[in-house]
C-alpha cells in the first residue's frame, strides 16, 4: 500500500457567533423564534463565514404553504440584516431546534423565555 498526505483542510471554526433572537409573531402570540449563528472559518488562508438561521417554531404538522410563510419570513430577516453569503435556513421543531443550540450556546432557553410577550 502506497500512502501519502494530501493538502490540510481546516476542520475547526475560527469563532462562533450568536445573534440576538429574534421572535416571530402570529397576530400578537409568539409563533417561533429565529436564531442566527454566523460560523467563522479558514479556507485557503481567508477568513469566511457561514450563516445559519434555525427558524423554531410553535406548531409539529406544517404544511407547505406554513413552511413557505416561515422561510419568506427568515429570508426578509436575512434582507433586513443585508445577510447575503453563505445562508443556510433551518425550519426545525422546538426539540430539534434546542438541542441543537444548547449544543452551541447553553442560554438560549433563557433568551427564548425572556421572549413572551410582543413588543409595543
Amino acid at each position: 500500500m502506497n500512502l501519502s498526505l494530501g493538502k490540510e483542510i481546516a476542520v475547526s471554526t475560527s469563532y462562533i457567533k450568536s445573534n440576538p433572537a429574534v421572535p416571530i409573531y402570529r397576530n400578537d402570540e409568539i409563533y417561533g423564534v429565529i436564531y442566527h449563528i454566523e460560523i467563522g472559518y479558514n479556507e485557503n488562508k481567508n477568513q469566511k463565514t457561514k450563516q445559519y438561521i434555525i427558524v423554531d417554531y410553535k406548531d409539529f404538522d406544517l404544511d407547505n404553504i406554513k413552511k413557505n410563510d416561515l422561510i419568506n419570513i427568515a429570508k426578509r430577516y436575512c434582507e433586513d440584516k443585508n445577510i447575503k453569503d453563505e445562508i443556510h435556513i433551518e425550519l426545525l421543531d422546538n426539540e430539534e431546534a434546542e438541542n441543537f443550540i444548547e449544543k452551541i450556546f447553553n442560554n438560549m432557553k433563557v433568551i427564548k423565555g425572556l421572549i413572551t410577550k410582543k413588543d409595543k
